[in-house]
């Protein structure tokens, strides 16, 4: 039999019943579906809606709340719906510092034909449409278990690309108190007061470039920085980079406006287009000046060790940049006065990196005294 002929048929025989014909053409397309489409899994275990119309027969309505503290809906679910709940679905993990197993997702499925996915920091009910006051209800219920506000002065949030996209984990950050007159030259604290002060501005945008020789701070400073700002900060790893301009990253940064985004290590994305054609720049000049940045305003912190010259100078225009500094090494003053806070006992003739001078007893082996870092001229002795 043909499908035009099977359309037929079942056309005719909503019309002899005659009762509720929507309905009843609804539970027959949800019939072909669930023949035409048996999985009801995707990379993430189940798939809410997929699975009402395989337990149901029906499509269902959907409505859906989120920045929700999960574990108390949990519990308020367990403790005023409990007595019509038919099913429980689980995805779950092991958390080995907490060594107890923890939900990814859960799926309750309640005797009114009722479906409730617990995820992430949301909650979806799936409905026929004659529940609509009581997923209203529920909903508002739920909306009291909002994610409590967290302390963003210390907290990162990773950008990571697993089989369902990009995702973003917070994580917690160590305070760095630095003494940037300490630890930096003399000509990098106005630079600092700059950064800050853009940063901190609500709907702003552009770039910053920080670049420089390992070991001379950039990371450093970056803990301490992430600890001044009142956004969110937001890490991209160079794995992730080439993701910049995909839907799912223009999503995330839609759903967290007025971020910071760090990018350490982008020399590949930064690269200037003649020489690297696979480059990432043309996104990135995008998000900090073009169309998409007044929509975002995200505001980008870029790290790299390579020379300036082969990065791509329209990431350096006037109005897009925020600020630009190269880390070097400390002068002879500043070495010396950063290794005598330190505690270490060495006199210093050279530059030298932060690196250089924290773990100049390492370098200098076991030995005790006055040791003279770097180079010095002597006259010779005959």
């Amino acid at each position: 039999m043909s499908i035009l002929s099977i359309l037929i048929v079942i056309a005719f025989v909503v019309l002899l019943n005659n009762t509720h014909p929507k309905a009843k053409m609804q539970s027959i397309w949800a019939r072909i579906y669930v023949k035409r489409n048996p999985s009801i899994f995707d990379h993430q275990y189940i798939e809410a809606k997929a699975f009402y119309m395989f337990r149901f027969r029906r499509v269902p309505c959907t409505t859906y709340i989120d920045e929700m503290d999960v574990t108390r809906a949990y519990a308020y679910i367990q403790n005023n719906l409990g007595n019509d709940i038919v099913d429980i679905f689980q995805d779950c993990f092991f958390n080995r510092k907490e060594n107890m197993q923890q939900f990814n997702k859960t799926i309750f499925v309640l005797s009114n034909k009722v479906i409730i996915e617990l995820a992430g920091q949301y909650a979806e009910v799936l409905y026929a449409n004659n529940k609509y006051s009581f997923a209203d209800n529920l909903l508002k219920a739920l909306s009291e278990y909002k994610v409590p506000e967290k302390q963003q002065d210390f907290e990162i949030n990773i950008i990571t690309l697993n089989n369902g996209g990009l995702e973003l984990k917070p994580l917690p950050l160590k305070p760095t108190v630095l003494d940037l007159d300490l630890h930096y030259n003399d000509d990098f604290l106005p630079v600092d007061a700059l950064i800050r002060s853009r940063l901190n501005t609500e709907n702003d945008k552009g770039i910053v470039l920080l670049h420089g020789i390992p070991g001379t701070g950039k990371t450093t400073y970056l803990r301490h920085l992430v600890g001044t700002l009142k956004k969110k900060v937001m890490f991209l790893s160079p794995s992730v980079a080439g993701n910049l301009m995909n839907p799912e990253f223009i999503d995330l940064l839609i759903n967290n406006p007025n971020a910071v985004l760090v990018i350490e290590d982008a020399e590949n994305i930064m690269m200037d287009r003649k020489i690297n054609s696979g480059s990432s720049v043309s996104n990135l000049l995008n998000l900090s000046d073009g169309l998409l940045s007044d929509c975002l305003n995200v505001q980008i912190i870029c790290t790299f060790n390579s020379n300036l010259n082969l990065i791509d100078n329209a990431l350096m225009r006037k109005g897009r940049m925020i600020a630009r500094y190269e880390f070097g090494k400390l002068s002879v003053q500043k070495a010396q006065q950063l290794s005598n806070h330190l505690g270490f006992d060495a006199a210093i003739y050279a530059p030298m990196t932060i690196a250089e001078i924290v773990n100049q007893h390492i370098i200098n082996g076991p030995e005790t005294g006055i040791h003279p870092i770097g180079f010095r001229q002597q006259n010779s002795v005959n």
